[in-house]
């Protein structure tokens, strides 16, 4: 699952039924303070990395997720559980952000 912000903050989510990568891409020039802003969605950042709550991945694949996504996405969210991946309340998973280019 790669979540990609473009130049304008634009938020798509590609490779949604894929739960074995989970990342943000930006364009070259966005730091992850502004990446959090700009997202919304009560995503956070914390450094390098951006916390992305569930509830947004949600919004932003309405109308993509079935029931076999949502019981994937159940799956690689308590993977992330079980690798630290997701915050105290586990409402917000990890994602490092890439930035192409």
């Amino acid at each position: 699952m790669i979540i990609r912000v473009d130049e304008t903050g634009a938020v798509r989510v590609d490779e949604h039924a894929v739960f074995t990568d989970f990342h943000v891409e930006a364009p070259a020039g966005f730091a992850v303070a502004d990446l959090a802003a700009t997202m919304g969605e009560q995503t956070r950042s914390d450094g390098e990395y951006l916390w992305i709550a569930e509830s947004a991945i949600r919004h932003w694949l309405s109308g993509l997720a079935d029931d076999d996504w949502e019981e994937s996405f159940a799956g690689m969210v308590s993977y992330a559980r079980s690798k630290g991946w997701t915050d105290g309340a586990g409402t917000h998973l990890r994602a490092h952000v890439e930035n192409p280019g």
